[in-house]
């Protein structure tokens, strides 16, 4: 058998499952969000900090003050991380106290991933 055989063989055709259906759904309800929200038409659109599909796929809707669910939040959100009342600081998105230096450290990130979008 020549090394280049596989190269006068047509290729068999890789399954794809349809899922049309699914990505209509998706896009119309970011549509809807991305219109109540004023964000960009493109839902992965990096300066979101949002995983839409997840939410999505999770059967999330915005809360009265126009957000998801923090579970939803990119690990570069602003507002990942809060200051409670008791002045301890929380990881809104895994829902868990939180150190000062994990805070810093992704106001760092966050700030590189900035400068990368805007260069």
């Amino acid at each position: 058998m020549p090394i280049l055989d596989f190269l006068s063989k047509p290729l068999r055709p890789t399954r794809v499952d349809d899922d049309s259906n699914e990505t209509d759904e998706f896009s119309d309800w970011y549509a809807d969000i991305a219109s109540k929200s004023n964000l960009s038409p493109n839902p992965d659109d990096p300066r979101h900090y949002y995983d839409y599909r997840t939410a999505f796929k999770a059967g999330a809707a915005l809360d009265k003050g126009g957000k998801l669910p923090s579970q939803f939040k990119d690990d570069l959100h602003p507002e990942r991380f809060v200051v409670g009342k008791d002045l301890e600081i929380y990881d809104s998105k895994y829902g868990k106290k939180a150190k000062l230096e994990d805070m810093i450290m992704q106001a760092f990130q966050r700030k590189e991933h900035e400068e990368d979008l805007w260069q």
